[in-house]
């Protein structure tokens, strides 16, 4: 009985407690919420990628014939000037080649040279009706083809010369070494490929990174955007380049097309090095003194204890439209506005807000964030 009386009491002392509240609930104030500010500033909208650094224009310079390599005369890292000779192959074979092109050469002139005097000769004959026309007309063949055996005997002597000639292997432009793949002693074959002996850079202080970019962002990157990047090499140093070009051919990587992106790079200090991963931002707007807002105030979203306070209205967002909430009168309302480029850390208010205007960016309950 006792314990009915208590529970009686407690009851109507709870009541008597709500009653004098007028059965309200307590309002939302800004200690109930983090608030911050619609300001002025710096909103910079990137694309990130990235690639590997190579030179622009790389040449590999290999052998058109087989053979032994008498002399290696350059190392990694040389620098070379066009026409400089960098290796050699012993030419023993292609000397003893030539040398029997040459003497069928000269075999096949003379037998011109005799094919010629027999022609002449059976013609006067033939003039003085000494001999049958078939005789002269066999004498005319016989030329022909002298003549001919002598074209074949000058393109295999030609050919001899220039593969004597590709015995030693010079640098098609002045550059440096950065692959070197024989040595002396070692064979070259030709017979079914150019093998690579080296491989020359053009101009170092001239470089390019090869970035992929998925298709989402490419529509965005155009030529001559400006773009940053690092390498792991100088994790402190931020280097600069220009969007040269965007490849038309696209690759696909787990599901996702990727184009690649030619960026120009400035290398004049040398630091950088073919091969070198770069980490590329790609700046696609880049806009001072805007009005913009934390993009953590788009992620806000009401819980269960806030949502009481929310005015119930249907809010139908267009492409470029956002929403926030501010704090009015013990309400949450929603406010839609217009919004621009964005970066990792902003968005742009185009319209519905201005300078000053407070919003909510996080609920904060008491004991703690939530």
């Amino acid at each position: 009985m006792k314990k009915w009386v208590v529970l009686i009491i407690v009851l109507l002392i709870g009541g008597g407690i709500y009653a004098f509240s007028g059965g309200k609930e307590k309002a939302l104030t800004k200690q109930d919420f983090e608030i911050m500010k619609v300001e002025k500033g710096r909103i910079v909208e990137e694309v990130t990628a990235s690639g590997k650094i190579q030179p622009v224009n790389t040449v590999s310079v290999g052998t058109q014939v087989s053979g032994i390599v008498e002399r290696v005369l350059v190392d990694y890292n040389d620098e070379v000037k066009e026409g400089q000779l960098l290796a050699e192959l012993d030419t023993a074979v292609l000397t003893e080649n030539k040398n029997d092109a040459k003497a069928r050469l000269d075999l096949a002139y003379a037998k011109k040279k005799v094919a010629d005097l027999n022609f002449k000769r059976y013609e006067k004959l033939y003039k003085d009706k000494l001999i049958a026309k078939a005789s002269l007309e066999e004498a005319e063949v016989n030329l022909a083809i002298a003549e001919a055996d002598v074209l074949t005997a000058t393109a295999d002597f030609n050919k001899a010369e220039r593969n004597f000639g590709y015995a030693k292997i010079t640098s098609p432009v002045s550059g440096t070494v950065i692959s070197k793949e024989v040595e002396q002693g070692q064979t070259v074959a030709a017979s079914l490929q150019t093998p690579t002996l080296f491989t020359i850079a053009e101009d170092l202080s001239k470089m390019q990174i090869e970035a992929s970019i998925a298709e989402a962002d490419i529509g965005a990157i155009q030529s001559g955007m400006k773009a940053s990047f690092t390498v792991d090499a100088y994790p402190n140093d931020a280097f600069s380049g220009v969007v040269k070009q965007i490849r038309l051919s696209p690759t696909e990587e787990s599901n996702v097309v990727m184009y690649t992106v030619v960026i120009e790079v400035d290398n004049s200090s040398r630091k950088l090095l073919p091969g070198m991963t770069a980490f590329v931002q790609i700046v696609i707007h880049d806009k001072e003194g805007v009005l913009r807002i934390p993009t953590a105030a788009l992620q806000y979203k009401p819980n269960a204890l806030v949502r009481k306070y929310v005015p119930k209205v249907t809010l139908d967002l267009e492409a470029n439209q956002g929403v926030i909430y501010q704090l009015i009168d013990g309400k949450v309302v929603p406010l839609v506005f217009t919004r621009g480029i964005m970066d990792a850390s902003y968005v742009e208010v185009v319209d519905g807000l201005k300078e000053g205007d407070q919003f909510i960016t996080e609920y904060i309950q008491k004991g703690g964030r939530k």
